[in-house]
């Protein structure tokens, strides 16, 4: 009779998922605390792959869960890479698939482009988490419907190609370049992509685009001083100008400064005393200056008799 073992430790995988059943692949709150906050990151060096096995597998024997189920015991693998690194395969599968997704296909990358190093602890235990991450049929599935979904049009303008990755997937080349100011490009043009990945035909756009932009502010720079070294700057000779002034002289000046403001202080008056001269004589007053203080008031009557009034006005005349 065949004993049936029950392992009362045995834990299982929770994935994360929407609505309708899907995987969801965008990180959790715990997930998204530790990738935006490099303190709670682990430092510490990475840890070989016999060491990482033995402490799993001590893991697995405290809880009561089954050490010969490799599934299991790769569950409690911890991470030697990345802003995860410390955590074990398990959460990382329970708490961001997209990040996994994102392994999986750079991977692939690499090694279509023949540049993958299965060197070192880290390069270890990402395969190891691989591995254990294709023993599940949900991630199967995904890999399946992602690696299945239509390639994207060609378009006529390289600006309007689409992103394709992150959280700008649903942007264009062109939106990057944009809006560079928020460091997304920056940010790109840093990283060390594969050539033919998504990201390295987006960081070759960036550079191009760069050299452009400084190619032309280094012709508007030179440009702008050869203008200004072979046309230099100074004040047009006005001759016609300076032979008018210099033939002006201080007391001509003087005198017809008085002569306008007697004629405005004339036309000013007028009103004031017409009333005092005769009801008989037209009303026809015309102001005339004569000298400085002194208006003379002509009047005219309907008998064309003339009759001069002279009126004496203390004057206030200030000629600069």
């Amino acid at each position: 009779m065949k004993v049936k073992v029950i392992f009362p430790g045995k834990i299982k995988v929770c994935f994360r998922k929407g609505p309708t059943g899907y995987l969801r692949q965008d990180p959790s709150d715990e997930a998204k605390r530790i990738k935006d906050n490099p303190n709670l990151q682990d430092k510490s060096a990475p840890q070989g792959e016999d060491k990482v096995k033995e402490n799993a597998r001590s893991v697995v024997f405290m809880r009561g869960g089954d050490v010969s189920d490799r599934q299991e015991v790769l569950g409690e693998y911890v991470l030697q890479f990345g802003k995860y690194k410390g955590k074990s395969f398990r959460w990382l599968l329970e708490n961001d698939v997209g990040y996994t997704m994102f392994l999986t296909k750079k991977v692939e990358d690499e090694e279509r482009a023949g540049q993958f190093k299965p060197e070192g602890p880290k390069k270890d235990s990402l395969l190891s988490f691989l591995d254990y991450s294709r023993s599940f049929q949900e991630i199967k599935d995904l890999i399946k419907y992602l690696s299945g979904r239509s390639v994207a049009p060609p378009v006529r303008n390289e600006d309007d190609n689409l992103v394709g990755f992150g959280i700008n997937a649903d942007k264009t080349w062109w939106d990057i370049w944009e809006s560079r100011a928020d460091g997304y490009a920056a940010f790109i043009l840093q990283k060390q992509c594969v050539p033919g990945s998504k990201m390295y035909r987006l960081q070759q756009y960036l550079t191009q685009k760069k050299r452009q932009l400084q190619s032309v502010s280094e012709e508007l720079a030179s440009s702008g001083l050869a203008a200004s070294a072979s046309h230099p700057l100074e004040m047009e000779d006005d001759e016609e100008l300076e032979r008018m002034m210099l033939s002006i002289s201080p007391s001509k000046l003087q005198g017809q400064l008085k002569v306008e403001e007697g004629e405005e202080l004339g036309r000013m008056m007028l009103p004031a005393y017409s009333s005092k001269i005769p009801g008989q004589l037209s009303s026809e007053v015309v102001g005339v200056p004569v000298v400085k203080g002194l208006i003379l008031l002509h009047t005219r009557d309907d008998s064309d008799m003339n009759q001069d009034y002279l009126f004496c006005i203390d004057l206030l005349l200030f000629v600069v």
